[in-house]
């Protein structure tokens, strides 16, 4: 069984503005999804890259099991995948390359990952055009890549930032059918949108941005 994930009191501001979240407390248990749902610059965005240590809070904690993410980045990394923004995929590599390096990278290449990379592009529905470079893709192909290299790892949490943007409805439809199978196996999921249609198919929970704290009790 994974460990949750539970952020205490979390408070992120920018300057001396105002806070653009605030006192934000929530535990992420295994085997769930959570959408973020809300307009663009409403917070959703600052939320997961808190949660995934691309950004650090000015005040409260976020806990991995026992391990407090800030203070270990590197050992909460190895065990998640993330899709934010496809546009910082390197351009001079192709699709297969990348998913990969990014194997080699987690010391999980083997005989069997070939095989498990075609899978997983096929799904995506990633045609022979996954051997050209990546700079050459349109945007729905850097999202399947960017949302396969996030999965290939088998990763025990998920953060995915607006996943569905590019993605024609066919790809839509298998992307959400990956994520179901993923959170049947035990996975943790976090991801954003505007559009709470898209996560009603396999979402448990939403939380809704702007996010304001709940009023202490009397």
């Amino acid at each position: 069984m994974h460990d949750a994930l539970t952020a205490e009191s979390l408070t992120k501001r920018y300057g001396s503005g105002k806070p653009v979240i605030e006192n934000f407390s929530l535990t992420f248990r295994p085997g769930s999804a959570t959408g973020l749902i809300g307009p663009n610059g409403s917070g959703k965005t600052t939320l997961l890259r808190l949660l995934t240590t691309a950004a650090f809070p000015s005040s409260g904690t976020v806990h991995y099991g026992s391990l407090n993410i800030h203070d270990s980045p590197s050992k909460f990394l190895a065990r998640v995948g993330i899709a934010f923004d496809a546009h910082d995929l390197p351009q001079y590599v192709n699709g297969v390359e990348l998913l990969e390096a990014v194997l080699r990278s987690r010391s999980m290449w083997n005989d069997q990952s070939p095989g498990e990379i075609d899978r997983i592009l096929e799904r995506l529905s990633m045609d022979e055009r996954r051997y050209n470079l990546i700079g050459t893709y349109s945007s729905g192909m850097m999202q399947k890549i960017l949302i396969s290299a996030a999965l290939i790892t088998r990763p025990e949490i998920l953060f995915l930032d607006e996943p569905f943007r590019a993605l024609d409805e066919p790809t839509r439809l298998s992307t959400i059918e990956l994520l179901i199978e993923y959170k049947k196996n035990g996975g943790t999921i976090l991801l954003s949108s505007h559009m709470q249609k898209n996560l009603d198919k396999f979402c448990d929970d939403f939380i809704l941005f702007p996010w304001k704290p709940s009023p202490a009790a009397d």
